[in-house]
């Protein structure tokens, strides 16, 4: 047997040879038995944390990770790890986490700690390089105090959505070699710690969301040299400021001071920044009148908000150059024809969010020149006209489009093309737009939201030439409200198995509702947890009963049928739709009794049976109780609160069906919670097709 101290042979041999001593367990069998009190610890008094945990081998258990040489714990992932249904906060003791002296990485996020009992035990931690305790409930900065000198190794740090109050603890400025210090959502208030300032390594430093009201040029930013990023959004910081206080951070790339009211920026200064190479900049809801000078000298930006100011007249060429990645000018005074690039050069621009300003006029009939790289545009809640012009359809790499708000009309058959299939999410809501709603031999792959409502599309229902299967295989969202369309409702819809919301009202649709809905698949099962789920077919000119096959859809979450023709039975089956939180089946022809079993949906927060021939008892107890009598008002054979007929006089009964069961629609007349909860499920899909901006 060679061993050679020159090369790699001693390692596994010396490793072979320290298993035999440890007897291969594979951790050392005092950090086993601090593991296994930390589990106690977490689980008490009734918890389940960390179940998975079987053998002697610690190094093994899930969140647990060891030094392949040493076999000593190296990393502990203890995440959101704490039984929710466990209210009472959690003190970790610091000691159990003393035993692993080798520690590098300790990562205790969401498990409701408020703070580490005897926590100068932590100073035994001299190889500790990341902890984060991220979304726990600590308050006390005292808690954090783990001794001057402490921690010599840590480099990141992480006390963000915890409940930090008052000014930042300055035991924290002890930790001198930080790089990353992220305190975002925390009641943190008053000025920023000088002491701050000492920590000359510091590159990351995240105050956002907090209550800061300092005037910033108090702070002295030039003491952190190798700062790159620094987000001091969302807090209350006032006075005059310019960006001179920054101008020796020669590092910094990444700024956002968003979403501070009280603070005035001083955009005409003619400083000249040399030093500065922003990367990204958000500028958001500062309350901008003007573009800030120095901005025409930034040439590396890549991302840049300006959105929520009051920025007025058009958009300068310069500044579609400067940004060459994302742009985002929304909820501006902004107007003027569509923006341009100067001298129509290519764009490299891949999201560009111009909405809800006063732009006018034709969209762009070259857009697919000026800006090829778009993989998000919003232009909603402008002014534009005219029509769509097919150059939209050749954006290749586009993922999500939203046009809505604006004046246009035309067909749209040329927008959706064979070109555009990376699109995900459309939105053509609220223009003037005809034809068929949706062009026929349509097939995308990835398509997932389409939100064509308030328009004046027409035409006899859907295309049937959408049979193709699987057109539409992700489609999650499909809204047609408030349109001009006719005929039936085609079955295949019911091959979208993705279908999350299904918004058809306020058409002219005729015929019976089709008893394939239980084919898909989202509407039947929970485990999909979509929060929006729901169905809506109301005004328009259904007739015949509703299949059985609803009271299969246990994940809905609305159910709007109202103003049609529907006739039978209301089935007690819908008892069995659980999940519901509103329900609406008013002004039909349904009859039959609310039986008591209604009572099981304990979720319903509204809820409209107005304006049929029901009768029987309103069921008595929560959540019927919460409703008011323009629920139940038009059925004359209905009794008990809230209405004033009092039950025990005798009313004649409508004559039963042949046993057709009937489900019915929710009227908007006398309940505003159920297009509340409609319009909350739309603005989360707009705002999740948004997202997409986020990642580019």
């Amino acid at each position: 047997m060679e061993i050679t101290f020159g090369n790699s042979t001693f390692l596994p041999i010396f490793s072979l040879l320290l298993c035999m001593c440890s007897g291969c367990h594979g951790c050392m069998d005092e950090e086993r038995d601090a593991l296994l009190q930390i589990k106690d610890s977490i689980n008490s008094p009734e918890g389940t944390a960390l179940s998975s945990w079987y053998g002697e081998d610690c190094c093994q258990w899930e969140g647990v990770q060891c030094n392949a040489s040493t076999t000593r714990v190296s990393s502990i992932f203890f995440n959101y790890q704490r039984d929710p249904s466990l209210l009472e906060n959690w003190y970790p003791n610091a000691t159990l986490f003393a035993q692993f002296k080798d520690l590098e990485i300790l990562h205790l996020p969401g498990n409701r700690i408020a703070g580490f009992t005897s926590p100068e035990e932590l100073h035994s931690l001299k190889r500790l390089q990341q902890l984060n305790l991220q979304d726990n409930s600590i308050e006390n900065a005292s808690h954090l105090c783990w001794g001057k000198g402490a921690l010599p190794s840590l480099y990141y740090l992480d006390l963000s959505s915890n409940n930090l109050q008052g000014i930042i603890p300055e035991c924290l400025c002890d930790s001198l070699l930080l790089k990353q210090l992220i305190l975002f959502d925390n009641h943190l208030h008053g000025k920023i710690s000088p002491c701050l300032s000492n920590m000359t390594a510091l590159q990351y430093l995240d105050l956002s969301n907090n209550q800061f009201s300092d005037s910033l040029p108090t702070f002295p930013f030039h003491n952190l040299p190798s700062i790159d990023t620094l987000i001091l959004s969302e807090n209350k910081f006032r006075g005059k400021f310019s960006f001179s206080i920054f101008a020796n951070l020669s590092k910094l790339s990444h700024l956002d001071i968003s979403y501070n009211p009280n603070l005035e920026l001083e955009t005409e200064s003619r400083t000249c920044f040399p030093s500065i190479k922003l990367i990204e900049l958000s500028l958001a809801g500062c309350n901008l009148r003007k573009l800030p000078r120095f901005l025409s000298s930034q040439n590396n930006l890549k991302t840049l908000d300006l959105s929520d100011n009051l920025l007025e007249g058009n958009i300068p060429s310069w500044l579609m150059h400067n940004a060459t990645l994302q742009l985002w000018v929304r909820g501006n005074n902004l107007s003027g024809p569509f923006p341009k690039t100067f001298g129509n050069i290519s764009s490299r621009l891949t999201s560009l969010d111009i909405s809800n300003n006063n732009f006018y006029g034709p969209l762009l009939e070259d857009i697919h020149l000026i800006f090829p790289e778009l993989l998000y545009l919003s232009a909603s809640d402008n002014g534009f006209n005219g029509g769509i012009p097919p150059s939209f359809g050749r954006l290749k790499r586009l993922q999500s489009l939203n046009l809505s708000g604006n004046k246009l009309h035309g067909e749209i058959q040329y927008l959706l093309t064979s070109n555009m299939s990376r699109l995900q999410y459309l939105y053509l809501h609220d223009n003037n737009l005809r034809g068929d709603a949706l062009p026929r031999n349509l097939s995308f792959s990835k398509l997932e939201v389409i939100h064509l409502g308030n328009n004046d599309f027409t035409g006899d229902s859907l295309p049937w030439s959408l049979l193709q299967s699987p057109a539409l295989p992700q489609l999650r969202v499909l809204i047609l409200r408030y349109n001009h369309l006719e005929g039936h409702i085609p079955h295949w819809l019911c091959q979208m198995r993705q279908l999350e919301l299904l918004d058809l009202s306020r058409n002219n649709l005729s015929g019976h509702i089709p008893d394939c809905f239980d084919n898909i698949t989202s509407w039947s099962d929970f485990s999909h947890g979509h929060y929006w789920s729901g169905l809506d077919l109301s005004s328009n000119r259904l007739t015949g009963s509703i299949p059985v096959q609803i009271t299969q859809l246990k994940a809905l979450i609305f159910l709007n049928l109202s103003h049609n023709k529907l006739f039978g039975e209301l089935s007690p089956e819908l008892t069995k739709l659980t999940g519901l939180e509103a329900l609406d089946v008013s002004h039909n022809k349904l009859f039959g009794e609310l039986c008591p079993e209604f009572t099981n949906l304990t979720f319903l927060e509204a809820f409209d049976v107005s304006f049929n021939n029901l009768s029987g008892t309103i069921p008595v107890g929560y959540p019927f109780s919460t409703f008011a009598a323009s629920s139940y008002v038009g059925n004359p054979g209905l009794c008990g609160n809230p209405l004033s007929r009092k039950c025990g006089v005798v009313v004649e009964k409508p004559p039963k069906s042949n046993g057709n069961v009937l489900l019915s629609n929710m009227a908007t007349t006398n309940h505003l919670l159920f297009p509340c909860i409609l319009f909350l499920a739309v603005v989360n899909l707009v705002y999740l097709g948004d997202l997409i901006s986020t990642s580019f």
